[in-house]
């Protein structure tokens, strides 16, 4: 097992996760001249002086560190000749500071980074959104040391077994615990809205408005939850049977104690209690404290009560995705995650099967308080 940790520059993080086989974290300054995959707004500031001391404990603990460059978007810079020289400078200045390698989406970013650091470990975000063996092997020989698939792809296993024939070639990594919509619809505009609003003179903004899409979703179908595509630590198995063993935890947002109770839970295998707790979950994080601040609908305080019992998932449920493939079903008609959903989630001790929700609809209007630092307001 080889745990991929994202950090939040608190160093008593790393002196807290280094007993675990943590082999990479990953992370970035705030706001960035590329942008990356975080909102700038949900990460800790941190300048060099705090980024080189970070990087030193981190390397004192024998983990790498992967610089997040992984931004889905230039916005047209790259068509700049400055903007290309700076791009240029900004990769000889952090390689300069001790990164070990970059975490990109853009093929451009690739070719920059391996055509002067050949040797330079470059991982492929979930950002470039790969689906099939095709953009794997293009992204293989533009140099990717290692692929990180999307999380839709966690559950596509004639996707995984097919990974075999890329062993010796690059290696492959899983996310654990986002909580992204199976088959979402907002994907590529979180995507872009992440990149811009962590990119140097971006957009300005302080919530992600799509994850107010998503916890519509997830507050009118509780059983959104279990389509997710996390990864319960007790289900790690399934994927080291695949040869697959590089796991990422994402929660550089997160407070230390999270990212702990996290990285324990997946390194042992196992979690007693809400799965929720080192799942991402924004819509019941963010979302109803958003609504409280913006005077918006209170329908989504209920996604606080939501509670996964993470003992109570059937044994070997992942087998039914292993002959169902969901790519080529309906939810409405296949219902197994209905199903397992009824058997380990309540509200506040109320079982689905009792549970009478009334339908929310996205309160689109209230989309412009979230930019300009809400001076609409």
């Amino acid at each position: 097992m080889r745990l991929v940790v994202g950090t939040n520059f608190d160093d008593t993080l790393v002196e807290k996760i280094r007993e675990y086989p943590v082999t990479h974290m990953f992370g970035s300054h705030t706001k960035t001249l590329t942008g990356h995959g975080r909102a700038s707004f949900v990460l800790p500031t941190i300048d060099d002086e705090r980024f080189r001391a970070h990087l030193e404990v981190v390397h004192g603990s024998k983990i790498k560190f992967l610089y997040t460059m992984n931004t889905a978007t230039l916005n047209g810079g790259e068509y700049s000749e400055k903007y290309l020289t700076r791009l240029r400078n900004e990769i000889e200045r952090l390689v300069n500071m001790g990164v070990d390698g970059f975490v990109v989406a853009l093929p451009l970013l690739i070719k920059l980074i391996k055509r002067e650091h050949p040797d330079l470990e470059v991982s492929i975000s979930s950002y470039a959104r790969i689906y099939n063996l095709r953009e794997v092997e293009n992204f293989v020989d533009l140099g990717a040391d290692t692929v990180i698939l999307h999380e839709d792809d966690n559950r596509n296993f004639r996707l995984l077994k097919s990974l075999e024939r890329f062993k010796g070639k690059v290696d492959f990594e899983v996310i654990t615990n986002n909580s992204c919509l199976w088959g979402c619809a907002y994907r590529r505009t979180h995507d872009i809205v992440s990149s811009q609003s962590s990119a140097e003179n971006g957009i300005i903004a302080w919530f992600e408005y799509p994850i107010l899409f998503c916890a519509t979703d997830v507050r009118n179908d509780l059983a959104n939850i279990v389509r997710m595509r996390w990864i319960r630590p007790e289900d790690l198995r399934v994927y080291e049977d695949l040869g697959i063993d590089r796991f990422k935890i994402a929660g550089r947002n997160k407070r230390t104690e999270w990212i702990v109770r996290a990285v324990k839970a997946y390194a042992s295998r196992k979690y007693v209690g809400n799965l929720l707790d080192i799942v991402s979950y924004p819509q019941g994080r963010a979302v109803p404290k958003v609504m409280e601040k913006v005077n918006g609908p209170k329908d989504y305080e209920l996604l606080k009560e939501v509670y996964v019992d993470n003992l109570k998932f059937p044994e070997n449920w992942l087998s039914f995705f292993k002959y169902n493939e969901c790519e080529e079903r309906s939810c409405s008609e296949c219902r197994y995650c209905d199903a397992v959903a009824r058997q380990v989630i309540n509200v506040n001790g109320i079982e689905l099967n009792s549970l009478r929700l009334n339908r929310v609809e996205v309160p689109i209007d209230l989309i412009p308080r979230f930019g300009d630092n809400g001076k609409d307001q």
